[in-house]
């Protein structure tokens, strides 16, 4: 059926594949294919890693934001072992544990790629700040697979003393975290691949397939199975104004 069917972004990774959850926190099998696991044998030094915290743009320039970060002292870092393979294959990179670090300052300020050429480093673990997640150089960090999150973030981690969070998708807001949505009913690819960015930029997760997991339905008709489950359960059942109403208040903190 159609509401099955699994749409790709323009950077080819799968959007409605479902999104597991590590501490709360939102992590997805990335084009490098990363996986989560716990650490069995905490022995294991850690490498060392310098933090870095970039400021893009008019994040850069907000006074209110880096006031914000005078609290905020640490950030989520992964320890990530790198499994080889069969050659020819893609290396494996695990997820053995998530630790806090003391986050490096004072905070690097850029206006675009040309000012920071470290990010590829594994020796440093960067986050970059964006207050607009449709500026060009939000598609270029993307891209790159670079860490990125949303000032209202760091707003939300200054008010509650809380590190900076891991993802590895990008994070504007925590409008949807710990919120868990299903589609149905959506025949235009477009419109889907925008709902489901929208949600995974405010921390939501997608689960393909309709179960008492799922806390939101997202309904575009009222006909199909995942509809009439979702009655039965007595799951909430929403329109995609819900998804947009939520976006427009991404930067109430």
């Amino acid at each position: 059926m159609a509401e099955n069917t699994t749409f790709m972004s323009d950077t080819g990774k799968s959007l409605l594949a479902d999104s597991s959850v590590l501490d709360s926190k939102i992590i997805e099998n990335s084009k490098e294919n990363v996986f989560t696991r716990i650490a069995s044998d905490g022995g294991e030094e850690m490498p060392p890693i310098e933090t870095r915290l970039i400021l893009v743009q008019e994040a850069a320039r907000c006074e209110e934001l880096i006031t914000a970060l005078e609290t905020v002292k640490t950030m989520e870092v992964p320890f990530i072992k790198i499994k080889k393979t069969i050659s020819g294959e893609p290396e494996e990179k695990i997820i053995k544990s998530i630790i806090h670090m003391e986050i490096k300052v004072p905070y690097i300020k850029m206006e675009s790629m040309k000012a920071y050429d470290d990010s590829e480093s594994p020796e440093v673990e960067a986050v970059f700040v964006i207050a607009d997640f449709e500026d060009p150089i939000f598609s270029t960090l993307y891209k790159a697979d670079c860490r990125i999150l949303g000032p209202p973030v760091v707003f939300q981690c200054a008010k509650k003393g809380e590190p900076l969070p891991f993802a590895c998708r990008p994070l504007y807001c925590t409008n949807m975290v710990n919120l868990v949505l299903c589609f149905t009913g959506f025949r235009k690819k477009d419109e889907l691949v925008k709902l489901v960015t929208l949600v995974h930029h405010m921390g939501g997760i997608i689960r393909r397939d309709f179960s008492s997991k799922v806390t939101h339905l997202v309904a575009n008709s009222t006909q199909g199975d995942k509809f009439r489950v979702a009655v039965s359960l007595g799951t909430p059942i929403m329109k995609a104004e819900w998804i947009y109403r939520s976006w427009e208040r991404r930067n109430d903190t």
